[in-house]
């Protein structure tokens, strides 16, 4: 269980990093796997109070990120086989098979978090496309009589 330090112990704040960043456990995991980690709560403390702490966990996670990305392949070409319990009454039916759905709530649950840890890296790319035309025309284009108009016209837009 985790717990094991409240003082700030670089140390051990890089130990914790090392296994971050070299595996996909989170932070909870990380800490309740070694007596001598503490508890997460008293890790994101040493965060906010040590600058050097956080650039090494932002390396960290950053490693991870491609520790997710890789298991997603590994996952998808690994089947897993696993046990479905279905009760018909007072029947069991256990059926033995690949958990497909078990396996694609993993994958997605990595994309998902590689999306929004790294939406540049990982994030599905947005493009926008305009049709149509688009007239721009600057204030210094106007006449003093068009520009009075636009602006009231705006103005009035706007409820004021």
């Amino acid at each position: 269980m985790a717990g094991g330090k409240s003082e700030y112990d670089p140390g051990i704040a890089a130990e914790i990093c090392g296994v971050m960043a070299t595996s996909s456990k989170g932070l909870s995991a990380i800490c309740e796997s070694d007596a001598r980690f503490p508890h997460p709560a008293t890790f994101y403390r040493w965060l906010i109070a040590h600058p050097e702490l956080r650039e090494t966990y932002a390396r960290a996670k950053s490693e991870q990120l491609q520790i997710l990305a890789d298991e997603i392949q590994q996952i998808a070409d690994e089947p897993q086989i696993g046990e479905t319990i279905t009760m018909k009454g007072d029947t069991r039916e256990v059926k033995i098979a690949d958990m497909i759905d078990h396996r694609r709530l993993r994958i997605d649950t990595r994309k998902w978090l590689l999306a929004k840890l790294a939406p540049l890296k990982y994030g599905d790319k947005v493009q926008t496309e305009l049709s149509g035309s688009v007239q721009v025309k600057s204030a210094r284009d106007m006449t003093l009589a068009e520009l009075r108009d636009y602006l009231l016209r705006k103005k009035a837009e706007r409820g004021e």
